[in-house]
């Protein structure tokens, strides 16, 4: 049935495009498919599917075909509207410049008019010179621009002496500026001496701040390590001896041990605890690759925590040798290239090296070990101390068979009372664990070595030249010292800031002074120059000499006019009321000639402004829709009139003209050369009128031809569509079923690979519920409530880590391998509240004049159990009892 649906939406949607017919195969059989599955059915849709599709296409070929012809025409009326718009702006500007030459005819009448003016005036002058009451005004006027004259000259002589004078102080002036500015460079040169000498004094002030700092730090430093000394106090000497020896000796372990004496060694370990110090917090160490000083300082760290244990006890020390330094690179060497990952000695590297070290070989007779995890492979020198620190702490007091630790850590024989711990060559180094793709953690180790003197079988090989260390009354001396070395850098750098607090006090002294020459400076330079003005005044009143001189050359020229006689005074009126009568007729000539050009000036502008209205409307036409066409078209019917209206104009015109001068025959003419131009005007807009309307029809072919062709894409979109859906459809339901697959798949791996989620439990790869572990709203929550650090649980519903791999009962911890060696059982301890788990490798009983040997007994306990109580801060502890001397 979906196939049905499919092609009738299509067919649909081709009619409602409206470019199917009722001969389109795929409509008229798109309601006869079948419903079935058969080949026949399936056939007919597709041929249907593949018709409409060829159909759709050749619609939108055509339509594009007749897009393009209309877009074509389109842009040929378009052509042609811009030519029209182009022959109209021709007109305009013949128009324009026709306009100009009609502003070139007024511009005669006005000069004219000047003429007639120069004439209202000649007359005038020769009139009022023949009357003797004016007469005696031109005498008066001639001697006072006389007199003017003769004080302009005075004046002259007063603006040179006035010139002289600001020259001297110019002069002056340039003295004052020269002298401030030789003040100005004085101090500024003393500002560029005293900034180089304050700067010097800051360079310093630092230096010395630099000092005083770094001493500073030495002092904290130390201060920091001897508040942060560490110390393993044993409170009670004589009760931790009964400990010790209730277990260790006797014909049995253990059997002497009491409740009192394990509550005495947790009071222990909770007593004492590790104290860190900045400076080795900061120091970053690769724990597999220790230089050889870091191994001395981790040695020397070691070996004063196990002497003040030895002291207390009254037992011999432990001593630091270049021997037994070499000793424990050897072995964490060996611990490295043997890619050590049990939670066991390392018994043929130990034997190895001990053999390179001259000393007996053959099985682990020197090494405690301490386990430590970590969620990091980075450390620090304080990450290292701390486990050695715990490991001392845990090994002298762990309950149990960690005073197997504590009597290879004493010097204590296999048996032997505490009070027989003797003196050995001790050292102390690290080493990790490889790392490996399915682990949760990093496996951390802490070596111990003791060498007892009668091990030692080559003495040439192994050294026992002490190598000395830092002690308490070192590091108080060393504070002394740099307290010492404190004092001389603060009495340095008071005296550098004494120095600093006058260079800047000299420095801004300087810049005062630099001020105030700047100031008068400027003072000097405000004042204003004198010459300039002096020499404007100067030529101000020549160039008014120069002037009145003139005037009174005029006027003793009238005045020689006035006294002259009468005779010489009539010809002179005579001939300019002669000049006046001239002016005027000219005058009246052109006015006459202007009135009848303003006339017929406004006669064609109203002409112009008629057209020029037509002019617009045309345009707007051009603009307007199809239903204003006949508008547009009555319009035109007014234009086409218009010649006949300007032929009359023209001849009106012409009449006109005949009785104008040459001046106005010039404007007549250019009147007609603007009417024709304002008939070309006239064409053109009916130009730009049939153009519109060419470019109109031609825009609406060509939008139905764009819809024709939007429509016929939408048809065949739809097409395309429905083939994507139908593909679309088709992968999700295989991506789905992929996805289930997969799924399954992964659920099933989860569940044979390990630790894996089932409802509300945890279970392990053979189905075994995990003890003390729930899940509740998709975390693992253990017995107490509390969220299981470190863990999550996949989609598949594995457990994994933080590195996305899933644990299972191998890698939560590997088993104990047991290779051959009799093994006690796993002992939980704590010390400062911590959960530490470790196990013991007890050697038999040595037998007499036989080199030591260790019995066979395989074990299968394992510290599954004890690792998933104390997951966040497990710490593993291995130790091997001595032998019995002989």
């Amino acid at each position: 049935m979906k196939k049905k649906v499919l092609t009738t939406t299509i067919a649909t949607g081709l009619i409602a495009a409206g470019v199917l017919t009722t001969q389109n195969p795929a409509s008229a059989k798109a309601d006869t498919v079948p419903t079935g599955d058969n080949d026949t059915s399936t056939n007919e849709v597709a041929t249907q599917k593949s018709d409409a599709k060829t159909i759709a296409q050749d619609n939108v070929n055509t339509a594009q075909t007749n897009l393009d012809k209309a877009k074509a025409d389109t842009q040929n009326a378009s052509d042609s509207l811009q030519q029209a718009k182009v022959n109209e702006t021709t007109a305009q500007k013949a128009v324009d410049e026709q306009t100009g030459k009609v502003s070139d005819a007024q511009n005669n009448v006005d000069k004219a008019q000047a003429d007639v003016t120069t004439a209202q005036k000649t007359v005038d002058d020769a009139k009022a010179a023949m009357d003797p009451a004016n007469v005696q005004a031109t005498v008066d006027a001639a001697n006072k621009a006389e007199a003017q004259v003769n004080q302009d000259k005075q004046n002259v002589a007063t603006a040179q002496t006035n010139l002289e004078n600001a020259k001297t102080a110019d002069a002056t002036r340039q003295t004052n500026i020269d002298n401030a500015q030789k003040a100005v460079n004085t101090a500024q040169a003393n500002i560029d001496f005293s900034t180089k000498q304050a700067q010097e004094m800051k360079d310093q002030l630092n230096k010395y701040q630099g000092i005083k700092d770094a001493a500073q730090k030495e002092v904290d430093g130390l201060n920091d390590k001897l508040s942060n000394v560490n110390t393993i106090t044993i409170s009670d000497v004589e009760a931790y001896k009964k400990a010790f020896n209730d277990w260790y000796t006797g014909s049995k372990r253990g059997e002497n041990w009491t409740e009192e004496d394990k509550n005495f060694l947790n009071d222990f370990m909770n007593s004492n605890t590790y104290k860190g110090n900045a400076a080795d917090k900061n120091i970053t160490v690769d724990i597999n690759h220790l230089t050889a000083d870091q191994i001395k300082e981790l040695s020397l760290f070691s070996a004063d925590l196990l002497n003040q244990v030895r002291n207390q006890l009254g037992l011999p020390k432990v001593i630091v040798t270049e021997g037994s330094l070499k000793l424990a690179k050897d072995v964490t060497d060996n611990y490295v290239s043997d890619n050590w990952d049990k939670f066991d000695h390392d018994v043929d590297g130990i034997s190895r090296a001990a053999a390179e070290n001259g000393l007996l070989s053959g099985g682990n007779f020197y090494e405690d070990a301490i386990f430590s995890s970590d969620f990091s492979e980075a450390s620090t020198m304080d990450d290292l101390k701390s486990i050695l620190y715990t490991g001392i702490v845990t090994m002298i007091g762990g309950s149990g068979d960690e005073m197997l630790h504590a009597a290879g850590l004493l010097g204590v024989d296999f048996g032997d009372d505490i009070s027989t711990g003797k003196e050995q060559y001790f050292s102390a180094g690290t080493s990790m664990f490889p790392i490996k793709e399915d682990q949760m953690w990093i496996t951390k180790m802490g070596h111990f070595f003791n060498v007892s003197k009668d091990y030692i079988r080559d003495s040439a090989k192994f050294s026992t030249t002490e190598v000395p260390g830092t002690s308490t009354e070192d590091l108080v001396t060393q504070l002394n010292t740099a307290k010492a070395k404190l004092a001389s850098a603060t009495d340095a750098l008071n005296k550098a800031k004494d120095a600093d607090t006058q260079a800047q006090q000299i420095l801004a002294k300087n810049k005062v002074e630099l001020t105030t020459a700047q100031d008068n400076l400027t003072k000097a330079q405000n004042v204003p120059v004198q010459t300039e003005i002096a020499q404007k005044a100067l030529t101000d009143v020549q160039n008014k000499l120069a002037a009145d001189t003139k005037i009174n050359e005029d006027a003793q020229a009238k005045k020689e006019a006035a006294l002259g006689d009468e005779a010489a005074k009539q010809k002179v009126l005579d001939q300019a009321n002669a000049n006046l009568a001239t002016a005027q007729k000219a005058l009246t000539d052109a006015q006459a000639k202007q009135k009848a050009a303003e006339n017929n000036l406004s006669a064609e502008k109203a002409k112009l402004a008629s057209l020029q209205q037509v002019s617009n409307e045309k345009t707007q036409d051009v603009k307007a829709a199809q239903v204003a066409l006949d508008d547009a078209k009555n319009k035109l019917a007014a234009l086409e009139n218009a010649p006949l209206l300007v032929k009359a104009a023209e001849d009106k015109l012409a009449a006109a003209q005949k009785a104008l001068d040459p001046v106005e025959n010039v404007l007549v003419s250019e009147k007609a050369k603007l009417s024709a131009l304002k008939q070309d005007l006239a064409d053109a807009q009916a130009d730009v009128t049939t153009a519109q309307k060419n470019y109109d029809e031609k825009l609406a072919i060509q939008t139905k031809a764009q819809t024709d062709l939007d429509n016929a894409k939408k048809v065949l979109q739809a097409i395309y569509d429905r083939e994507a859906l139908e593909a679309q459809i088709a992968a999700q339901e295989k991506a789905r079923e992929e996805a289930e697959k997969k799924a399954a798949t992964e659920k099933a791996q989860a569940e044979k690979n390990g630790y894996h989620v089932d409802g509300n439990k945890v279970v392990d790869e053979n189905g075994n519920q995990v003890s003390n572990w729930t899940v509740k709203n998709g975390q693992i929550i253990d017995n107490k409530g509390k969220v299981v650090s470190g863990l999550t649980i996949n989609k598949a519903g594995a457990v994994v880590n933080k590195t996305g791999q899933q644990i299972n009962s191998k890698n939560v911890v590997d088993n104990l391998q047991a290779n051959k060696r009799i093994q006690a059982p796993v002992v939980q301890s704590k010390v400062a509240g911590k959960t530490y788990v470790s196990t013991v490798v007890v050697p038999e009983k040595a037998k007499a004049n036989a080199l030591p040997q260790t019995g066979e007994k395989e074990s299968k306990t394992t510290l599954v159990g004890a690792i998933l109580v104390g997951l966040g801060s497990l710490v593993g502890l291995f130790g091997l009892g001595r032998k019995k001397e002989y």
